[in-house]
């Protein structure tokens, strides 16, 4: 069996395969006999691995007393499912009427060429794969790319290599400047008078970040 990496578990530690097909047979064991059991078997098998490879399909399907051919159209029928390890951020781009009228094509080709893969590849370095979909339900604010679970709406092509940016490499922390003292701060303070204690004016021009 391939060496696979599960995407959506915890990552405190690579599971061997053993760990795998550990967790893989108690799902089987789970849900054999239940009618319907094949999607949620797969569901549950790409969350395991990351994604199908063939090996696990075909322990599927002998698990289940389905044919190897079944099992395997199921997966290609349903866009969710992958039998490629998938990277670390998943981008789809929407080629739905709405998205592909108002340049979706064009924004698919910016990120294909932006990655250096087609649809359905990973990188080299695992960081993105590259889907296509139908709609994210933001037809009015065409065309529009989902990575992971985060939607850019309008997206043009000149502005994919930004959007990706922010991906690619952890944010870095903002540093905060020294807090200095005031020139007040080492003035002796103010006598009072007639009128009450005299105060400090306020500074001027100092922004506020929310």
């Amino acid at each position: 069996m391939n060496e696979a990496t599960d995407a959506s578990a915890c990552r405190c530690g690579q599971a061997t395969d053993a760990e795998l097909r550990e967790r893989l047979d108690e799902v089987l064991t789970e849900y054999r006999g239940r009618p319907g059991n094949l999607i949620p078997v797969l569901q549950m098998a790409q969350g395991i691995y990351g994604y199908l490879p063939e090996a696990v399909l075909k322990t599927i399907a002998l698990s289940l007393g389905k044919s190897y051919s079944e099992v395997a159209g199921v997966v290609g029928f349903y866009a969710f499912f992958s039998t490629q390890p998938r990277g670390k951020h998943v981008i789809r781009v929407c080629l739905g009427t709405a998205c592909y009228v108002r340049g979706g094509k064009q924004v698919l080709e910016a990120m294909r060429k932006e990655l250096g893969i087609e649809v359905g590849e990973t990188t080299k370095n695992g960081m993105f794969s590259l889907e296509v979909a139908r709609c994210f339900g933001a037809c009015g604010l065409a065309p529009a790319v989902c990575i992971d679970e985060e939607v850019y709406k309008r997206v043009r092509p000149a502005k994919i290599r930004e959007i990706l940016a922010r991906y690619a490499q952890p944010v870095a922390a903002e540093k905060k400047p020294a807090h200095k003292k005031s020139a007040s701060a080492n003035k002796p303070p103010q006598r009072a008078t007639s009128r009450g204690t005299r105060r400090p004016a306020a500074q001027k021009g100092v922004k506020v970040h929310g």
